[in-house]
């Protein structure tokens, strides 16, 4: 059921702050046939978690990010989009996703 839903899962959020800054979003790793195809690939081709972080997982996309030449990407770790970037850690490391943000309020 997840796999099944993972194309339109949260994206409704997603698109809504994006369009927001005048953008489309695309998401062609979240197409159905893709996701239906990396779902009949045998896992041992997906990952090796016997290799170090960085290399053992997400083989694929290391692979495919190797064919294109961007071979010091792809021995990075990865991460989700969310927490890739770090930039919440860049203004206030103590802050937590759950409190109120002071530099939206009004009052």
């Amino acid at each position: 059921m997840e796999v099944d839903r993972i194309s339109s899962r949260n994206l409704g959020r997603d698109d809504r702050i994006i369009s927001d800054h005048g953008k489309e979003s695309r998401f062609p790793f979240l197409d159905e046939d893709v996701v239906s195809f990396l779902s009949s690939v045998p896992i041992q081709y997906k990952a090796n978690l016997t290799l170090p972080r960085g290399i053992g997982e997400k083989l694929l996309l290391r692979v495919a990010v190797r064919e294109l030449g961007l071979s010091s990407a792809a021995v990075l770790p990865k991460r989700a989009i969310q927490f890739g970037s770090r930039i919440a850690k860049m203004e206030n490391s103590a802050e937590k996703a759950s409190d109120r943000c002071n530099r939206l309020t009004t009052e």
